[in-house]
């Protein structure tokens, strides 16, 4: 064997390695978040993902398993990425999108939460997370207090028509 051909089998053997490295690489889905420069947007995050959910564990597991159930009926989607705004000094905006395709369009759900890192609460801000949220953590209805009012008797005891 010559020195010439073992050289070229060197090569050969790196560029494919090279090549077998760049498609597992760009195989691999990776979890983009958007951040801004404060090292508390972290710890908002990681509030959110770490709260309980209604059913599946943490709100992560639960957006997961709802991506994973909607992939599994066939529905095309594109999930969006984790975003953290900052809204005041120690309250952050966590949000993330999820479009399915719809019949005729795309159909987009926001879900959001304020986060306090402070004073360590998660509120939820959108309907779309409203549904993933224990029901102790959601907001009143608006005018509760007179969606709830009780039926006085002497209207509940009149005749209609």
């Amino acid at each position: 064997m010559s020195f010439s051909s073992s050289r070229n089998m060197v090569w050969f053997f790196l560029l494919f390695i090279a090549c077998v490295g760049l498609w597992l690489y760009s195989t691999t889905p990776v979890e983009k978040v958007y951040l801004p420069d404060d090292p508390q947007a972290q710890v908002a995050l990681d509030l959110v993902k770490s709260h309980a959910s209604r059913k599946d564990g943490t709100v992560a597991e639960a957006l997961s398993n709802m991506v994973e159930q909607l992939r599994q009926q066939g529905v095309t989607l594109r999930e969006g990425d984790w975003r953290v705004a900052t809204q005041g000094e120690d309250t952050y905006v966590v949000s993330k999108i999820i479009r399915e395709k719809g019949s005729v369009e795309w159909i987009e759900r926001e879900f959001a939460w304020r986060v306090n890192v402070k004073e360590r609460w998660v509120k939820v801000i959108s309907l779309a997370a409203q549904g993933l949220m224990p029901f102790e953590n959601l907001p009143p209805l608006p005018h509760g207090s007179e969606i709830s009012r009780s039926v006085s008797p002497s209207l509940a005891a009149m005749p209609l028509g």
